[in-house]
């Protein structure tokens, strides 16, 4: 009895086919449309799911529970035509790691993401690179939550996982996921829109990553003088807008020397430059304020692909990453508004003592 059901089934689909090859073409499109609806996976190739953003929580749930043949997460990665992603990982031999153990969350960069990686991440090391990417544990979309920490297999690494405008946009140390929930039976495969360069050191906080790197020699040094380095390794998060050298070689010498005479002073107008939470590049808003630690609010205005912070600064160099937040390199220094009339008449006076210094030099 089953057979001649399981015949009768067969043959019936077998019509469906041959009917829908003589139909003409504008009811063959009607069909298509009506199966597109119906199972929205079956008319996406590949590169579809990188492509085109997806709000995480509107996802087609028929998508993420439908079978694959993929064995594992490198299978499942090289059917998402991921190859240059594929290949990394062969190459340095974390595609036997991420086979064999445990159960992982694998942040795919997309091929085009390969090709965009910036010419200074040139010198980090790939399996440091890729290591960055891999979740120890399953994290599926709808367990993101703002905030979260996820501990990479790069030793003692975690990976940020934030939701910004409403969970339209949700990131992974500041790289958009565009795509998510695809299965492996050793884990789950989000596809990331950037290759994620940004790697702190281990118990890098923002502090000690600013430490690192040559353009905040200047910001390194006042925050020690203000007395600002346990407040700034705490756990966070926290996104630090940091004036470079150049920044601060703008202000008047005797300004930055007032400043260093009087750390509260100091430390008012550093803490500006502190905003609670981790604001990545890919979550700020144009028109958005921003509460920064000195209680005061920052402004974010964006222009084309220009960010300005509090109407005075440039980002110039976007996400650094840190263990306990995100670092935006600024080209000014900001003043807290409680402190800008201050501010002004001590460097307009500094000015004009510089002018007749000057004047008396001539002379």
């Amino acid at each position: 009895m089953w057979a001649k059901v399981v015949t009768l089934l067969c043959v019936l689909h077998s019509m469906e086919a041959v009917f829908m090859i003589t139909l003409p073409s504008v009811e063959v499109e009607k069909k298509i449309e009506e199966l597109g609806k119906r199972k929205p996976y079956l008319m996406l190739s590949p590169n579809d799911a990188s492509s085109t953003p997806k709000n995480l929580t509107n996802i087609e749930g028929e998508l993420h529970r439908q079978p694959t043949e993929a064995k594992n997460l490198v299978d499942l990665a090289e059917s998402l035509n991921l190859t240059t992603l594929v290949k990394a990982l062969e190459q340095t031999g974390l595609d036997d790691i991420i086979d064999h153990e445990g159960k992982y969350t694998l942040f795919a960069p997309t091929n085009e993401a390969f090709l965009n990686i910036p010419k200074w991440a040139s010198n980090i090391p790939l399996k440091e690179l890729l290591s960055f990417h891999v979740a120890r544990g399953l994290i599926h979309a709808d367990e993101i939550q703002n905030d979260m920490l996820a501990r990479s297999i790069l030793s003692k690494r975690d990976i940020r996982l934030n939701i910004y405008k409403n969970g339209d946009v949700v990131t992974a140390n500041g790289s958009p996921i565009t795509a998510v929930n695809f299965t492996a039976h050793n884990g789950v495969l989000h596809i990331i829109d950037r290759v994620m360069v940004s790697i702190y050191e281990r118990g890098g906080t923002i502090v000690k990553q600013l430490g690192r790197c040559p353009s905040f020699k200047t910001l390194t040094k006042l925050i020690t003088i203000a007395g600002l380095n346990d407040a700034l390794h705490a756990k966070g998060p926290f996104t630090l807008f940091a004036p470079s050298d150049d920044a601060f070689a703008k202000m008047p010498a005797d300004c930055i020397k007032h400043l260093v005479d009087n750390p509260p002073m100091l430390r008012q107008v550093l803490l500006f430059h502190v905003a609670q939470g981790s604001w990545f590049s890919a979550g700020l808003e144009d028109g958005m304020s921003l509460e920064s630690l000195q209680n005061s609010k920052l402004s974010v205005t964006i222009q084309e692909s220009s960010v300005m912070i509090g109407g005075k600064a440039t980002v110039t160099g976007p996400d650094g990453l840190g263990s306990n937040g995100v670092i935006h390199g600024i080209d000014n220094v900001l003043i807290p508004p409680s402190m800008e009339k201050k501010m002004a008449k001590f460097m307009l006076k500094s000015a004009k003592k510089q002018r007749r210094l000057i004047g008396s030099n001539k002379d």
